[in-house]
């Protein structure tokens, strides 16, 4: 079983210590499912908080490492899968945010112990010659015969997907929201319309936000709406830590909501809210 991974480029470094970032905000621990060409983070709901979300990322190998390398433990395996405290990996990473980093190694080892040896060449101001900076987090390494436990989710079949160009906006409002009801109705339409519905005993509260892009429509569709918990919506749109601006809005009608955020092509973060019973 081998796996390591080389970053160089300084902007997709940032980027994946951004995703990382993100994910160590929802939950303390976290899945990283490595292929021959993609690599994947899956943060489960945490049993422990009502609020956690699901949250996966979808990283595509060529995209951030000029070299990757991962052969699994048995040649009829196509992945390695691994168990990894997310506020440690975070950490580790955490080198990736400032400047004078040259290059980033992934490389799983054991020393005393399962690990992910997370490897930076880092240029100090006082010195000419880059030094290695090495943080090795420990993992679980997850048998095949569990692996059924830890798939990368379904994408949901969304009835009416629109693109909303400012994701500062709509973290702010839903921040905002979650203090006037527990639950957010979210109502798409094929005007490019949505509208954001919190509902107390008082009042109720409705968002609009018109001319979005039309992103996915599934037959002859008019219109699609789906209620979520807005706690669970709230802790999604506080973690993030990506600087990207656009969000798809997919909405399976009654069963879920689809949140996406395309890094780049092959770079995608995923969350799904399940709908509640109103």
């Amino acid at each position: 079983m081998k796996f390591r991974a080389l970053m160089q480029d300084p902007l997709y470094m940032k980027e994946f210590q951004a995703i990382v970032a993100t994910l160590t905000k929802l939950a303390k621990d976290c899945v990283m499912i490595l292929g021959s060409r993609q690599m994947h983070f899956i943060v489960n709901e945490d049993q422990s908080s009502a609020a956690s979300p699901l949250v996966w990322a979808g990283i595509a190998a060529d995209e951030y490492f000029p070299e990757y390398r991962m052969e699994a433990a048995h040649p009829d395996q196509e992945y390695i899968v691994l168990g990894v405290s997310s506020a440690n990996l975070g950490r580790a990473l955490s080198v990736l945010r400032g400047g004078g980093v040259n290059s980033c190694k992934l490389k799983l080892q054991r020393i005393q112990f399962p690990c992910i040896s997370v490897i930076a060449s880092v240029l100090t101001s006082s010195s000419t010659e880059a030094r290695e900076v090495v943080h090795d987090v420990p993992v679980t390494i997850i048998p095949g015969s569990d692996w059924s436990a830890y798939v990368v989710p379904r994408v949901p079949n969304s009835q009416l997907a629109l693109g909303l160009p400012s994701l500062r906006l709509l973290k702010s409002l839903i921040d905002k929201l979650k203090n006037i009801s527990p639950s957010l109705e979210f109502q798409a339409n094929l005007d490019g319309e949505l509208n954001v519905i919190a509902t107390s005993e008082m009042s109720t509260v409705t968002s609009r936000f018109q001319k979005l892009l039309i992103r996915t429509v599934a037959g002859s569709q008019q219109e699609a709406s789906c209620s979520v918990d807005s706690r669970k919506a709230s802790a999604f749109f506080g973690a993030l830590q990506l600087p990207n601006e656009e969000l798809t809005i997919g909405i399976d009608r009654e069963h879920s909501i689809h949140l996406q955020i395309d890094v780049r092509q092959d770079v995608v973060l995923h969350s799904i809210l399940p709908a509640v019973c109103m």
